[in-house]
């Protein structure tokens, strides 16, 4: 193999190893919540891992919390989360109470959807802490 050939490969590996690496910084950047402009060309993670989705269900779980301050009640609420699609189940008061629940685990970081299995019940139904 001559030098010229040596060099030529050697260019076209540096090539695919930098177009590798801006492709995986653009996933990164889906992955992490970044615009869509900026990840248009990348493809979303095929499966996130279990620490992630507990990390993510935590995370909504912490925001209902929060949420109390408006007016949810979020103590039977359960959250599911896997590969960012949230699964909220349980029993709220009433229909406002289940559409503020949706919206405060669509505004967490890291959630693609929302799935809502929530019933209501009156709030006869429904003791202990809220």
């Amino acid at each position: 193999m001559s030098i010229h050939t040596k060099s030529h490969a050697a260019r076209r590996l540096v090539a695919v190893a930098l177009c590798a690496a801006a492709a995986l910084g653009v996933h990164s950047a889906y992955a992490q919540g970044g615009s869509e402009a900026s990840a248009a060309t990348a493809t979303p993670a095929v499966a996130a891992s279990p620490g992630a989705d507990r990390a993510l269900a935590a995370n909504v779980r912490h925001a209902l919390k929060a949420a109390r301050k408006q007016g949810l009640k979020s103590s039977f609420i359960r959250v599911r989360a896997r590969d960012g699609v949230v699964t909220l189940s349980g029993v709220v008061a009433s229909q406002s109470q289940i559409d503020m629940a949706t919206s405060v685990a669509q505004g967490v970081s890291g959630v693609r959807s929302v799935t809502t299995r929530l019933v209501i019940r009156d709030d006869e139904g429904i003791k202990g802490s809220q």
